[in-house]
Formats: structure tokens, sequence, C-alpha cells
């Protein structure tokens, strides 16, 4: 049985609804869990395939094979990317930002913002995850996911800038960002081939019901977040799934740029499992 990761966010339902409820048969085991937990679940072979984040991707490249048609993306601003902040993002130099912990690619995101939009290296302290708010010792909480959306409608008031990153990063680049991508276990998929071309296959019937599904995936969304159903349905407008050559050159482009900030090393090209079973 392949063990499929499924982040602990609303941002997948769209993808993985069907699946947790039965809708689309599967022979899959799901594990939940954080973006970084499942980062580190599939490198120590927990898991055969999943949603990892695109930074960490990176820096564990040889080790897997992307899965097409798959991932977390978006060409706009996306509502759970945030940071909440005292002061500007150019105002943040030599001031410090509270981080959970609970990803890679957007701590990197606001990294190459600050270095090569604003001159200034960004100084993060980590903390547990749950803070309710910005620390006393810091001027910044950098925050993703339910949690960042959740105090987003909290804090609207509160007189806090509420920096959008994706939205910061496409008006910047004029790019789109990809969050996540799906992958399997390079290791699993020379194994057993016909497993993960199946359980790919299962993804994306997933995927497309819960595209066609959207007030079932929102109602499902509203009972995670309690958010009312008029912000979930702009939040998952501002998303994409898709995994098209627009959003391939996006994310090589967030690729260079990491690496011009000597924050990875050079990412080679893209491989994902269909070129893989050519190659065999």
């Amino acid at each position: 049985m392949v063990r499929l990761g499924s982040i602990a966010f609303i941002n997948s339902l769209p993808v993985d609804l069907a699946i947790v409820k039965g809708i689309v048969p599967s022979n899959v085991e799901i594990v939940s869990g954080s973006p970084a937990a499942l980062n580190e679940k599939i490198l120590s072979g927990e898991l055969e395939i999943s949603p990892v984040s695109v930074f960490w991707y990176a820096q564990h490249q040889k080790k897997f094979l992307l899965l097409p048609d798959l991932s977390i993306s978006s060409e706009s601003g996306v509502m759970s990317v945030l940071l909440f902040s005292r002061y500007r993002l150019e105002e943040m130099k030599g001031r410090r930002i509270a981080w959970t912990g609970e990803g890679r690619t957007t701590p990197a995101l606001l990294e190459m913002i600050c270095r090569l939009r604003y001159g200034f290296t960004p100084q993060f302290k980590l903390i547990p995850s749950g803070a309710g708010g910005i620390p006393e010792d810091c001027d910044a909480i950098l925050l993703i996911g339910d949690q960042a959306l959740v105090m987003k409608e909290r804090l609207a008031d509160s007189g806090l800038q509420i920096i959008d990153l994706a939205e910061h990063w496409k008006a910047w680049t004029k790019r789109p960002i990809v969050f996540a991508v799906w992958a399997a276990r390079r290791d699993f998929f020379l194994d057993h081939p016909d497993e993960v071309l199946q359980t790919h296959k299962v993804i994306l019937k997933s995927k497309q019901w819960g595209l066609a599904h959207l007030i079932e995936v929102i109602e499902e969304a509203k009972n995670k977040t309690g958010l009312p159903e008029t912000i979930l349905k702009s939040y998952f407008s501002q998303l994409s799934y898709d995994f098209d050559e627009r959003l391939r050159e996006g994310m090589r482009f967030y690729f260079d740029t990491a690496t011009k900030c000597g924050l990875i090393e050079p990412v080679r090209e893209l491989e994902d499992i269909t070129e893989a079973v050519g190659a065999r």
C-alpha cells in the first residue's frame, strides 16, 4: 500500500478531499501533517508520495520525481502566506521576525524579497507553532496556511501591516509562485513504477472531483477553520492546482533567485515520473 501525504491545511482539500472521503476509490494510506512534517516523513521513507515544499524539494531533488499536473500555486495574492508586521516590509531592516517553522518555501521567499528588493537580510526567530500574535521581542510574525487565514480576519482592524508575500512576489517579478509540488521517492518508483503511476491517476481524479465540487470543498474548509464561505470562496479562487509550463517556469525562476541568494545549490532540470518511465 502506498502511503500518501496530505497537507493538514485547507489549501490541499481540492486535491485530496475525494480520496480522504472515499469518493475516489484508492488503495492508499493517507498520512496528514504540516508541510514541514510531510517533508521529513517522505525523506525518512515513512511516505512514498507526498506534497512537498518547493524550497525543500530543491534541497533534495535527486531523491524525488515530480508528479505531473499537481501543485499548489498562485498567480496573485494567496491570503495564507502572510507577514503580520508593525512596520512596512521595507522598514524591517534590523527588526526581528517570528517564524513557526511550518514550511521552508515561504521564509526563503521573504528572504529573497528583502535581500534583492530592499537590500537587507531579515532576522528570524523560531517560535512554537500556534503563537497568538507577534511576540514582545519581535516586530513581525510570518504565518502560513490556516493560521494565516484565521489571523488575517482576527487582526483585520488591528492596525498591523498585513503583507501578502505571494502578492509582493508577483508585483516584483511578474511571475507566479509555486508553494508545493507532489513528489514520489525515486527509489520507490524504480522498484514499484506501476503503483506510483496508479496513485498519480487517483490523485488527478480526486483533484478533478474537488475542482468540480468546490461547494463541498468550501463546506469542509468552513468546518475546519470556522471562516465564512465568502472568504473561503475568494481564497480558493486565488489558488491553482495545475503544473503547466508557466508554473514550471515560475518555479525555475524561484530556484534561480534562491541560488543567487546562496540559499540553495543550482537545481537541475525538473524530472517527473513520466520522463523516468521513458528512461527505464
